[in-house]
């Protein structure tokens, strides 16, 4: 009986430590996105209630990047013209649905 015992909570214990171990590092993988789209590198990570799409210009020459966001049934772009090199972010609520640069 006693090593019956002892064999469900080893085998208890490997299960949640392998349930915590996993989730936040497939969370994680599943939220990130990278990509580029003609001048620009771009990331963002799902958010809960706004989406910050991070962006770097790898050309040499200023460039504009234009984001469409999704909330719901309304549509939303904004755009930035950045420097040569130069990085910055946009933040607005709903899901990214393309990224044109």
């Amino acid at each position: 009986m006693r090593s019956m015992v002892k064999l469900a909570a080893t085998t208890a214990s490997v299960l949640l430590a392998g349930i915590a171990i996993a989730t936040p590092a497939q969370a994680a993988a599943d939220s990130k996105h990278t990509g580029r789209s003609g001048c620009f590198n771009w990331s963002w990570a799902d958010g809960i209630s706004t989406t910050t799409v991070y962006f770097h210009n790898i050309c040499d020459h200023k460039a504009t990047i234009n984001i469409w966001w999704k909330d719901g049934a309304v549509e939303y772009m904004k755009a930035a013209t950045v420097a040569a090199d130069g990085k910055g972010n946009l933040k607005h609520t709903g899901d990214v649905k393309s990224i044109d640069g």
